[in-house]
């Protein structure tokens, strides 16, 4: 009986040993042990689901089709195209762009063709590419992006920087009290407004840029292409000959009109003066003896 209480309470020494060796081993959750295993599991699981505490790879590429950032962009094309008459297909040009919402820039025609910059909405320019292109036989063709996403960026945040930088100065100029705070404020401010101004300016125009594209037309004349013949070719020298005399006759009677006056009032003196010089004659004559017969 005696002996059976010592294999009892053996039993029991063994189970309370092993019970402690297992806490000891696994350890409470939290701890290094069972606990490590758990964390990094559940830290594998995070980074296999793309969790975002998980800050050991790189995020998975965007799938396709998701929304991309616009871009500011400055678009150009230039066109040469070999015409019959450069001067017709230079009007029509200017036509084109007009239509278009746009305006002529430069232009220059002379004997050697016509070379022209029109200026147009950005979303307009190939449009006027196509219509300026068939107007000819196209002899070369080309167009440029410039990408200004960069430069239009930095350009806005220089300018709202140097606007609270210019706001902060005119507070403190309204709190100056000393003629000397007053002066070196003053002169602080006006150095930052004038770069703020030309900040400003450089946005504004980058923007015009991006705003409307430029086409550059270069109009060459087809060989053996004079300046046309037939009944329409006449019609318009007629007309452009009628427009030079009378601008001629217009800048005449301009330059002549402001001495209207004085040769009014010198004529109007001759004329008396010939009248009273024949009415003596007249007298003398009524007065001088007749002959006798």
């Amino acid at each position: 009986m005696g002996r059976g209480r010592w294999i009892v309470a053996g039993i029991a020494i063994l189970a309370v040993v092993g019970a402690v060796t297992a806490g000891l081993l696994l350890g409470p959750p939290g701890t290094s042990g069972g606990g490590s295993l758990s964390t990094a599991t559940d830290a594998a699981a995070q980074a296999r689901a793309g969790a975002p505490g998980f800050d050991g790879e790189l995020a998975p590429a965007a799938p396709p089709g998701s929304p991309i950032v616009d871009r500011t962009v400055v678009r150009t094309a230039e066109v040469r195209v070999e015409v019959t008459d450069v001067a017709a297909v230079a009007r029509s040009a200017r036509g084109a762009a007009t239509a278009l919402g746009g305006f002529v820039a430069d232009e220059n025609i002379d004997d050697t063709g016509a070379r022209l910059s029109l200026r147009v909405p950005a979303d307009q320019l190939d449009p006027l590419v196509e219509r300026v292109s068939a107007m000819g036989r196209v002899l070369n063709s080309s167009g440029t992006v410039q990408d200004v996403t960069e430069q239009s960026v930095d350009l806005e945040a220089r300018v709202g920087s140097q606007q609270a930088s210019v706001d902060r100065l005119r507070s403190l100029l309204a709190r100056a009290q000393t003629i000397g705070e007053v002066v070196a404020v003053e002169s602080e401010l006006a150095r930052r407004e004038a770069e703020l101004e030309s900040l400003q300016r450089r946005l504004t125009a980058l923007r015009d840029r991006v705003r409307l594209s430029t086409l550059d037309v270069d109009l060459r004349p087809a060989p053996g292409a004079g300046g046309g013949s037939g009944f329409g070719s006449g019609l318009d020298a007629g007309l452009d000959g009628l427009r030079a005399l009378g601008a001629g006759l217009a800048t005449a009677i301009g330059f002549l009109l402001p001495f209207l006056p004085v040769l009014a009032v010198l004529a109007g003196a001759g004329w008396f003066g010939w009248r009273r010089i024949r009415a003596r004659h007249r007298k003398r004559r009524a007065a001088a003896p007749m002959p006798e017969g």
